[in-house]
């Protein structure tokens, strides 16, 4: 069962979603944080692969596009004439990505939106269904119906949908967050613990079926290889399933 995450601790600050990734932005992609890294890992070995086999141009949205992690590879991969639409709730973390397309963004279009409250906005903006929907580690802070029904309304029928999020396993203890340089508060947004069949039958709910085996990784058993994979902080999640990710088909 979900378990929204909101209880105060000494060394914890929580704060909007908006506000913790603005000010999270300058140093998400240099922290050290082992989740996106994960993230990219599975991205690459499981997405990547669809992307370049697509064929022609397509249309594709990404909700959560954070500093543009995917959102350049969704360019390199694509069709040159195929067209990203960029989604996310932080204009510090929008800023970030735009940076990283300098230079390469024909055909990307970017807007501010939240999905639970501009939905309106955000129809008007896609205009007609998508190809292709991505959307990683954005789960845990939204309603899983208001998640999946954006994503079953602008999904084409026979369109895929690539979706992660933290596992429960690691979900039940924390939530995306970020240390303070100056004193050491973690900075906390607003998060839900997710289990796997809800989010599974959530999909279901708006014509989303799960295409093969959800994806539960890691960094591995060995910490050598964890730390040199991932990094330092890999250490304290050696052994442990910190990400699942769902493939999911528009029926």
């Amino acid at each position: 069962m979900s378990s929204q995450h909101g209880t105060r601790a000494p060394n914890q600050q929580f704060t909007s979603n908006v506000d913790l990734y603005n000010g999270w932005s300058a140093t998400y992609d240099i922290d050290g944080n082992v989740m996106p890294a994960v993230d990219d890992v599975v991205f690459n070995d499981r997405v990547v692969p669809l992307l370049k086999s697509t064929e022609g141009d397509v249309r594709i949205l990404e909700i959560g596009c954070g500093t543009g992690r995917n959102t350049v590879k969704l360019r390199q991969d694509l069709s040159p004439g195929s067209t990203i639409y960029a989604v996310d709730v932080s204009d510090g973390m929008m800023q970030q990505a735009k940076k990283k397309l300098e230079g390469n963004s024909e055909n990307v279009n970017w807007a501010i939106l939240d999905l639970q409250t501009q939905g309106e906005e955000l129809a008007t903006f896609v205009g007609q269904p998508v190809d292709i929907f991505i959307s990683t580690l954005v789960l845990e802070h939204v309603e899983l119906d208001a998640f999946f029904a954006t994503l079953g309304a602008h999904l084409k029928s026979g369109g895929w949908a690539w979706v992660s999020n933290m596992h429960p396993f690691i979900g039940m203890h924390t939530g995306a967050g970020y240390k303070t340089g100056k004193d050491g508060v973690r900075v906390r947004g607003v998060s839900a613990n997710y289990e796997m069949q809800e989010v599974v039958d959530a999909a279901r709910k708006y014509g989303l079926e799960v295409e093969g085996d959800i994806v539960e990784a890691g960094v591995g058993d060995d910490e050598v290889e964890a730390v040199r994979q991932f990094g330092p902080r890999a250490k304290k999640c050696v052994g442990w399933k910190i990400f699942a990710g769902f493939l999911f088909k528009k029926v």
